[in-house]
């Protein structure tokens, strides 16, 4: 498990105030140590469940965002590992790199097609039909998949939205709304997902500016065909009254029908 929520304050008496803590914990301690969180270092903490549970947890502020890093079972992290992890995720942190999204690259992130399916099937149920899944992903295979279809979720950028974006923005308007929209939903599904940190999409609406849905007109004709114009659809309509009063009238039913 990644992530903890906080425990309510009346379970955190152990944490330390003023001065932080550098290798404060002891093999001793881990097997009598009680419920709540007891810090070592580096922000490691020994995370005691009311039921015995033991398990490392990390707290981190990454890219100016505090988040906590499961590091294992105290039964499988023994304290030296956890102090190795704690160290090397705190420099990585410290760098500007997100140590939970290298957690997550090494167990395996989907790409963005693989996510894409993954969140049509969470969908497929709150649909009615088949036809809306159908166009879904139809247009995230003709506009996103050539250009972002292999690549890793977490990598995806608001250049790359603006590279599919940008090329129907205002000649397909109603097509590209559409495609933003199911772009959202996928990488609102990563960052659910702890894959990313943010979405993308917030940040490109400035660039891509407002939409002016284009009208197409019919073609005019030029002005000497107007006349034989008028000719031909007077002879249509003159053939259409002939036929129905030479013909015989149809019953209501028939008429109904």
């Amino acid at each position: 498990m990644d992530t903890v929520t906080d425990f309510a304050p009346n379970r955190l008496k152990t944490k330390p105030t003023g001065r932080h803590p550098s290798n404060a914990l002891s093999a001793a301690f881990l097997r009598s140590a009680p419920p709540g969180r007891h810090a070592d270092g580096n922000g490691l903490y020994l995370f005691v469940q009311p039921s015995g549970t033991r398990s490392w947890i990390q707290r981190l502020v990454v890219r100016g965002r505090r988040r906590e890093l499961g590091l294992g079972s105290v039964a499988l992290v023994p304290l030296a590992e956890a102090r190795e992890k704690a160290l090397a995720n705190r420099k990585l942190a410290r760098e500007g790199g997100d140590p939970l999204a290298e957690k997550r690259r090494a167990e395996g992130i989907p790409t963005f097609a693989d996510a894409a399916s993954r969140v049509l099937e969470q969908k497929r149920d709150g649909w009615r039909g088949r036809r809306h899944h159908r166009e879904w992903m139809a247009s995230l295979r003709r506009y996103a998949f050539p250009r972002i279809g292999k690549m890793p979720v977490s990598e995806v950028t608001s250049a790359d939205l603006l590279e599919i974006l940008t090329p129907i923005w205002h000649r397909k308007a109603s097509s590209a709304r559409r495609v933003r929209q199911r772009l959202r939903v996928v990488l609102e599904w990563a960052v659910a997902m702890e894959y990313r940190l943010d979405n993308p999409c917030d940040r490109i609406g400035p660039v891509l500016g407002p939409q002016h849905d284009v009208t197409e007109h019919m073609r005019a004709l030029p002005h000497r065909e107007v006349a034989a114009a008028i000719r031909s659809v007077q002879a249509a309509m003159e053939t259409g009254r002939g036929s129905r009063s030479s013909g015989v009238h149809p019953t209501g039913r028939e008429a109904a029908q």
